[in-house]
């Protein structure tokens, strides 16, 4: 076909009705996600509130470096709106980078690795139509949602968010970070041999740079107009004199770029040709390799050698928050005020950062669990499972395999997290014990589990609708990240079972309620295998 943009519309079409209730379903999902704490936010408005929070949020780089950087710098004008947009904004514009990710690969790498791309090939289709129509609804799905979410946010009429351009300014640098991201992973699905590689690479890439801008927010914050990711706060909403469509305008450039190299890139190949192809395969497989337990480490050893690595350096850049946070605590006079004594300063303010942190960082742990128990379900899609039934292989044998490997791994994960957090702050002053980190963030790993045993059930109930762990996901960020700000309702603390964990080291520890939480976790587990037992296998 030499017209590569031929029958575009068609395709264009059939994305839509094809996928019109997931795109709804992901509207409304994001609206309640970045728009429903505008009104709760109203506390914050209070001057002696802001003031604290101006403490806690502005002056502490451990808080910046999870939070992002405003440029306030006076406690008198840290009100509703900079509150609303430093603790918003990147959070949400990650949020819309990783669905957009994972949209993007479902629907371009995936789609050829499963052979439809070259399906729609053999028919009358310019070789970008496909590509074409996914940007364009991928374009479209962030523009609408951009407008709605400005919108809602205004319709609240909360003092503070009742500027339409900042509220525009705010949905649109979030929005652009979606259509961004989207981008990376359709050039890195031109580049790498299969999804799951192009996922990886391009989640890996997202979390570089989100490292990276923890590094440079508390240092030297213009370094950051070089971090795509930062472009998702450096416009500043809400601030007074400080806001900048700059940063919105350079993330669609660099977005339109990236797909400019993704068409030449696509133009000069085949179907199912990459730049990086697979590694030619051994002619005898290693020892450790027999045996399906073998033969799933092999397949994912890549990615979990990857989580595992990325676990680690990330508590190292944790870590080094705790130093930053002795020196904020020692220097600042306000502290003293909040809090009896400089020293019960110190713990308080460590503790509860030490639970906003390893909370955190347990759902980014509980994410990759989720993506390693999913790949059951993605294998039987294909499947590669009804051939392996075939043979001598019981399901309580694959069930169990997954759910082990995804267990055990993030157990490794959250160790090597706690342990890199540990080796960085050993040269402070005020230095926490080995057991002090890992008894106070090991404890997290009990919510983990649970969530891992919703999945499993899922898996074995409705495997169709496994997906739905993740909305679940980010429901518990959004609680840890900021439930005890908004001040929200208890019946839905009570949804989190992040609720339920003893807080360590600001709680007590409570035996009975991780016993149960692990009990139960155990029941969900055993029910998901009986009725992975007793159901037909799924395809497609």
């Amino acid at each position: 076909m030499k017209q590569p943009l031929y029958n575009t519309g068609v395709l264009f079409k059939t994305l839509i009705k094809r996928d019109w209730f997931k795109l709804v379903f992901w509207i409304l999902g994001m609206l309640a996600f970045a728009a429903s704490g505008a009104g709760k936010m109203e506390v914050a408005s209070n001057p002696e509130t802001a003031s604290t929070l101006y403490t806690m949020f502005v002056k502490n780089p451990a808080m910046v470096g999870l939070f992002g950087p405003t440029p306030i710098n006076n406690p008198t004008n840290y009100s509703l709106g900079p509150i609303f947009g430093q603790t918003m904004t990147l959070i949400t514009g990650l949020t819309f980078a990783i669905i957009s990710i994972i949209y993007v690969v479902n629907r371009s790498r995936k789609e050829e690795d499963d052979g439809i791309t070259e399906l729609f090939r053999s028919y009358s289709i310019g070789k970008l139509a496909n590509t074409t129509a996914l940007v364009m609804e991928l374009l479209l799905l962030h523009l609408i949602m951009a407008v709605l979410l400005a919108l809602s946010i205004e319709a609240q009429n909360v003092a503070g968010l009742n500027h339409l351009e900042s509220n525009f300014l705010f949905a649109f640098t979030t929005s652009a970070q979606g259509f961004l991201w989207g981008m990376f992973a359709l050039l890195f699905g031109q580049i790498f041999s299969e999804a799951s590689t192009t996922k990886g690479m391009t989640f890996g890439l997202l979390g570089l740079l989100y490292i990276v801008r923890m590094l440079t927010d508390v240092t030297n914050l213009s370094i950051g107009w070089f971090n795509p990711l930062s472009w998702s706060y450096l416009a500043f909403p809400y601030v007074k004199g400080h806001e900048n469509w700059l940063a919105v305008f350079l993330t669609f450039l660099l977005a339109f770029l990236l797909l400019g190299i993704s068409y030449i890139l696509e133009l000069k190949r085949d179907v199912g040709v990459r730049y990086f192809p697979e590694r030619k395969a051994r002619l005898h497989g290693k020892k450790g390799h027999f045996g399906f337990p073998g033969l799933v480490l092999n397949l994912e050893k890549k990615m979990i050698i990857g989580w595992l690595l990325a676990s680690f350096v990330l508590g190292l850049v944790y870590g080094s928050m705790f130093g930053q946070m002795d020196q904020f605590i020692s220097s600042n006079k306000t502290v003293k005020e909040l809090f009896v004594g400089n020293e019960t300063a110190a713990s308080a303010i460590r503790g509860n950062f030490m639970v906003t942190l390893f909370s955190i960082l347990s759902i980014l742990i509980a994410a990759f669990g989720v993506i390693l128990l999913t790949k059951m379900v993605s294998e039987e899609r294909k499947n590669r499972l009804e051939a392996l039934y075939a043979l001598p292989l019981s399901r309580l044998k694959v069930y169990s395999t997954y759910l082990l490997t995804g267990i055990l791994s993030v157990i490794l994960a959250q160790f090597l997290a706690l342990f890199g957090i540990f080796i960085e702050q050993l040269g402070n002053k005020n230095a926490l014990s080995f057991l002090e980190i890992m008894k106070s963030g090991m404890i997290w790993l009990v919510a983990v589990i649970f969530v891992l045993a919703i999945l499993s059930l899922l898996l074995g109930l409705v495997p169709r609708l496994a997906e739905l762990i993740w909305v679940y996901l980010a429901f518990l960020l959004f609680m840890t990240y900021l439930g005890k700000l908004l001040s929200l309702p208890k019946w839905l603390e009570n949804l989190s079972i992040y609720n339920y964990i003893p807080k360590l080291p600001v709680e007590k520890m409570n035996l009975s309620n991780v016993l149960f939480i692990l009990i139960l976790s155990v029941l969900l587990i055993l029910l998901g295998f009986g009725a992975y037992r007793r159901r037909d296998l799924i395809t497609g």
